[in-house]
């Protein structure tokens, strides 16, 4: 009875990835399983003042990014520990109108299609969170969980000779600390509160885009900090709101700090639902609520997860 339930949980605790600003969103961070297989395809439409990469503010922007982005992972366990390698990359387009920093550029529509950066990734339980198969996951009890997550971004489609770009040109490093908190007394459908502290380190753009004028394109510390707090209304449907901050990120071209340092609140509402027991859904919308250097950007984002495990072989007698 144990492992005909199980699909419930596969599904509903895994969700993830991220376009940088927009973050991973909701269910990225809960414990989950070990031996566990799985694809997250995602669809979002995102019309902003920040480039397509989703960490670069542009004040004079208005563009409109369609990107894909698809992660696949494994879980598995290192030394009694959760752990989760990912890869994503990351399909786009985006056209939109961005000023030119010299007068004499003109400024037509702007269109460009590739791929956005994409990352390799790795989760691993610091506080809370055991490797734990199938089996044991479903009698392991709700609890606080931490763990270390990094990523290193690498770069998409870029040419200096564009105004506009789909890739960074670039390598970013990040590093963050999810937690999952359950609330309150409900076991089977509980509150779920995620919170993740992160900051993202950038090497050089040594080529920067023509508009720039500049030689060398360097980007400060971008630290960020993601929230959701999600309830399943029932087993297979979830609902929760979104609330995300990040500061800092502002540009130096040729060493002159750039103005368009970001200071960004943003927040959104999210739902997903268990179509089947290897398959989920969700969708969320998410915009700015208050931003310095008229900071802008609105977000919708569909996400499917696909998740496989070898049933079959936990229910085997040892």
């Amino acid at each position: 009875m144990l492992l005909k339930h199980l699909g419930i949980l596969l599904v509903l605790l895994i969700w993830g990835c991220s376009l940088m600003a927009q973050g991973d969103g909701p269910r990225s961070y809960l414990l989950n399983l070990t031996g566990l297989w799985g694809i997250n395809p995602r669809a979002m439409h995102l019309n902003q003042n920040i480039l397509p990469a989703g960490n670069i503010l542009v004040k004079e922007a208005d563009i409109n990014v369609n990107v894909f982005p698809t992660t696949v992972f494994h879980s598995f366990g290192i030394k009694g520990r959760f752990a989760q390698v990912q890869f994503m990359f990351n399909p786009a387009n985006a056209s939109g109108r961005l000023t030119a920093i010299d007068p004499g550029f003109p400024t037509p529509v702007l269109k460009t299609k590739g791929f956005s950066d994409g990352f390799l990734g790795i989760k691993l339980g610091l506080i809370g969170a055991p490797a734990l198969n199938a089996i044991e996951f479903g009698k392991h009890k709700r609890a606080f969980s931490m763990v270390t997550y990094l990523r290193t971004w690498y770069s998409g489609t870029y040419s200096s000779k564009k105004a506009l770009n789909l890739g960074t040109n670039r390598v970013t490093f990040d590093i963050g600390f999810p937690m999952a908190i359950p609330i309150g007394k409900d076991g089977k459908l509980p509150f779920w509160l995620e919170v993740n502290p992160s900051v993202q380190f950038f090497t050089p753009n040594n080529d920067p885009s023509f508009v720039t004028n500049a030689d060398v394109s360097k980007q400060q510390a971008l630290f960020y900090l993601e929230n959701h707090l999600t309830k399943n209304i029932t087993p297979k449907f979830w609902a929760g709101v979104d609330l995300r901050y990040h500061y800092g990120g502002s540009l130096k071209l040729d060493g002159e700090v750039q103005d368009n340092k970001i200071n960004i609140l943003g927040g959104g509402i999210s739902a997903g639902y268990q179509l089947l027991s290897f398959l989920g859904a969700s969708a969320t919308y998410s915009g700015i609520l208050k931003g310095d250097n008229d900071a802008k950007s609105d977000m919708i984002r569909l996400s499917l997860v696909f998740a496989y495990i070898n049933m079959k072989k936990l229910a085997q007698p040892k």
